[in-house]
């Protein structure tokens, strides 16, 4: 029998967390399994993201899914599908993501790399380093489906989600992400104060005229 309060939540590709007090154990694989696409960057960036609360949120025992509620700034199905392969929170509807006005619900400019996973007890933040992913993605994911668009960005973004892919996996999670824990939970439906302010994105389009001009 695991003993719950000293299990690794976290153990290269894998992730462990409590189900109605029963573990299960998760492998990188069945999340690309669970998502039917080639979102390849939005699976391993949500599922590297749950990781990172995995252990921010296992410090007095393995954390569970009974409790989970997750709010994101990313719009993305691959991200979605990965975060529900390992909490299991999309279909209870404890999953809520925030958007700008013009995003669209798609890959592009208007989203952050962003996630609040509350158990109940406590909220971790999960915020992916900004200089990750470079502005040339951000460019190319507007110019999709526009007539901007040229016969090379097709290719282009299926090279850039692999690229981006190995890339999530080829560091420690603590160099790719933030995790600041709140002792603060968020109830079902909450929004975070951070989201909710009227500049939380303005930072964003800040960040991308700023790299544009460098």
């Amino acid at each position: 029998m695991h003993d719950k309060n000293s299990i690794a939540p976290v153990e290269e590709t894998t992730v462990r967390i409590q189900d109605q007090g029963t573990i299960v154990e998760l492998d990188y694989n069945g999340a690309m399994t669970a998502h039917r696409g080639s979102l390849w960057w939005g699976t391993a960036v949500g599922y590297r993201a749950m990781q990172a609360a995995a252990e921010a949120l296992s410090q007095n025992g393995l954390w569970s899914r009974d409790e989970l509620y997750v709010v994101g700034a990313h719009p993305g199905p691959g991200v979605r599908d990965a975060i529900n392969y390992v909490t299991n929170t999309v279909g209870r509807d404890r999953y809520k993501v925030v958007t700008e006005a013009d995003c669209g619900m798609k890959c592009n400019s208007s989203m952050k790399f962003e996630w609040w996973v509350s158990d109940g007890h406590k909220t971790a933040f999960v915020k992916l380093r900004e200089d990750f992913v470079p502005l040339s993605f951000y460019e190319l994911s507007d110019r999709l489906g526009t007539d901007a668009e040229t016969k090379e960005d097709d290719r282009l973004f299926e090279i850039f989600k692999v690229t981006l892919s190995t890339k999530i996996w080829a560091a420690p999670l603590e160099r790719n992400f933030s995790v600041v824990v709140s002792e603060q939970p968020l109830a079902v439906g909450d929004v975070p104060a951070e989201a909710q302010r009227a500049d939380y994105w303005n930072d964003l389009k800040a960040k991308q005229i700023e790299d544009a001009q460098s």
